[in-house]
């Protein structure tokens, strides 16, 4: 007996120590099989059979992307959310997907179908090098057995692949443009005086509201009315951020004096604009208009109209329509 044992003698034990002698084949649990990582190549896949080359040229059958988190099929696409290796060249998928046959054959009066998400798995499994077992589940369960898919040609492939780089591309250019647009929008949306009956300032300012007669913006009906000129919009420019630029049909209102100064007609302007807005406040802008080639003088300055006159206008507006009807 060694010096340790002899020494262990007569003194008690812990219960560690009881159950490591009690049970020394079950100390530890064997270490979990490991699975060669394998991945099923990313692209278009079909089901064997004579229309193989024509579901590969439709892209019709499968599209496994396990890279980019994706897989999709005819009319439905999921997002990879978990990649589980269940053996040897054998994977469970975890996937978030949008079905819209699926989505509207469940409820076909759910106004939101089309946002509607289904969280589904897909087993795949590697047959050989270039073939896999595919079983997807439909709304959660798995309904169908498995299906053998083929991996489509290179020339598929790349035909493919280079014809969802473009998509992308296009989606991706589209994006852009809309962006774009909006910006200017709201550019161009903070550079416009508000709608409504403005008054030249001076002493009859008040009195010029009330009748309406001095000028009323419309950029949401693309109307501008003076006292003298009646115009409709059919373009507008941003020039600064505080100045717009527009282009319009302008006609001299019949009861306009003989001092009345007529706008000059677009086609013989430069970049064919005949008005400009320069906005000073929320309340106050300044009108130019084209006449005899240029802009003329400094601008006539207009002032918005008391919440009481521009609620006056808005009711006799309402009233000329109701009476049209």
């Amino acid at each position: 007996m060694n010096r340790v044992i002899r020494r262990a003698i007569g003194q008690p034990l812990s219960a560690a120590a009881l159950v490591a002698l009690a049970l020394p084949g079950f100390a530890q649990e064997p270490p979990a099989p490991t699975f060669d990582r394998w991945r099923p190549k990313a692209g278009v896949y079909a089901e064997p059979g004579k229309d193989f080359q024509s579901n590969c040229d439709d892209s019709g059958g499968l599209t496994i992307d396990l890279g980019e988190k994706s897989v999709s099929g005819y009319e439905w696409v999921c997002y990879v959310k978990k990649i589980i290796d269940v053996g040897p060249g054998a994977l469970k998928v975890d996937m978030a997907c949008d079905d819209y046959n699926l989505a509207q054959n469940l409820n076909p009066r759910d106004p939101n179908w089309e946002s509607r998400k289904f969280n589904e798995i897909m087993f795949i499994k590697r047959l050989d090098t270039s073939a896999i077992s595919v079983q997807k589940s439909l709304n959660g369960k798995l309904k169908d057995p498995p299906w053998r898919a083929a991996y489509c040609p290179l020339k598929t492939q790349r035909s493919l692949a280079e014809a969802a780089l473009r998509a992308k591309e296009e989606a991706k250019q589209k994006a852009e443009e809309a962006k774009r647009k909006v910006e200017l929008e709201l550019t161009l949306k903070s550079a416009h005086p508000q709608d409504g009956v403005y008054a030249a300032v001076g002493a009859d300012f008040e009195e010029r509201c009330a009748k309406f007669s001095d000028t009323v913006v419309a950029f949401a009906r693309k109307s501008i009315v003076t006292a003298s000129n009646k115009c409709e919009i059919f373009r507008t420019r941003v020039q600064l951020p505080d100045t717009v630029r527009i282009g319009a049909d302008c006609t001299l209102q019949p009861a306009s004096d003989r001092d009345a100064v007529s706008v000059q007609n677009v086609d013989t302007t430069p970049e064919r604009e005949n008005l400009m807005f320069k906005k000073i406040d929320d309340k106050t802008v300044i009108l130019w208009i084209i006449n005899n080639g240029h802009f003329t003088g400094d601008g006539r300055h207009l002032s918005y109209c008391s919440d009481q006159v521009q609620r006056a206008y808005a009711g006799q507006r309402r009233t000329r329509k109701q009476s049209k009807n």
